[in-house]
């Protein structure tokens, strides 16, 4: 596999292969785009929240008395 690098506009959602690379025509490529970022739309990162998470191996312990005594073995 190797590299070809070109400037293209994309327009309904097509990017035309410049004709020196027309020999590519029906062949299977990897295409990576690299836009600007404020052409981008921005996407929202949901938030995990663990508070009603129950693990049976820790209950009835204190996480933060476990982590320092499992750091003081090292």
């Amino acid at each position: 596999m190797y590299a070809i690098e070109f400037e293209a506009d994309i327009q309904d959602g097509v990017v035309k292969i410049p004709e020196i690379y027309r020999q590519l025509d029906n062949s299977h490529a990897k295409i990576v785009l690299m836009v600007e970022d404020n052409k981008l739309p921005t996407q929202t990162v949901a938030e995990l929240d663990f508070s009603n998470t129950q693990i049976q191996a820790f209950l009835g312990q204190d996480a933060l008395d476990i982590q320092k005594t499992m750091r003081n073995e090292w």
